[in-house]
């Protein structure tokens, strides 16, 4: 947070429901131009191994702060 959105104020949100597991950041930056971010590799790298479960990422952002949400599936019973 630091290094790129002089926040003041950062809140991390992890759910799970009907087979999903999602998160949420949000914080109350500056936010960026997202034209000029997704040539970076932070949030391609973010995205790219959502997708490769089978997820994926949203990323909101503007004057006042920045929302990133995700989601990858999940199993309800993990045993063989």
């Amino acid at each position: 947070m630091a290094k790129h959105a002089p926040a003041a104020n950062a809140a991390v949100k992890l759910t799970a429901r009907e087979g999903w597991l999602g998160f949420e950041i949000v914080d109350d930056g500056q936010g960026f131009d997202a034209s000029v971010a997704a040539s970076g590799t932070g949030l391609q790298n973010m995205r790219d191994r959502l997708e490769a479960l089978g997820g994926r990422l949203e990323v909101r952002t503007g004057p006042g702060g920045t929302t990133v949400t995700g989601s990858v599936p999940i199993e309800s019973d993990p045993r063989p």
